[in-house]
């Protein structure tokens, strides 16, 4: 599964990371914080490697710290 931390989401423009997502998980309403919809995530963590409001949780093999990768 991944998390999105919207308290640390800017939320004042268009998620840049909604084009990373290979199935279109990733969905924004207006400028609020991005969504994902867990029926598409693959668990690729494309997006938590993009940006650090995305954090994968129990998912990925490389831990929860995408600066680490």
């Amino acid at each position: 599964m991944i998390k999105i931390r919207a308290e640390y989401c800017p939320q004042n423009h268009k998620c840049p990371v909604i084009r990373v997502c290979p199935t279109g998980a990733i969905t924004q309403k207006n400028f609020g914080a991005p969504e994902i919809d867990d029926g598409k995530c693959t668990l690729c963590c494309k997006c938590a490697k993009k940006c650090s409001v995305f954090v994968p949780v129990g998912c990925c093999d490389k831990g929860t710290d995408p600066r680490r990768w």
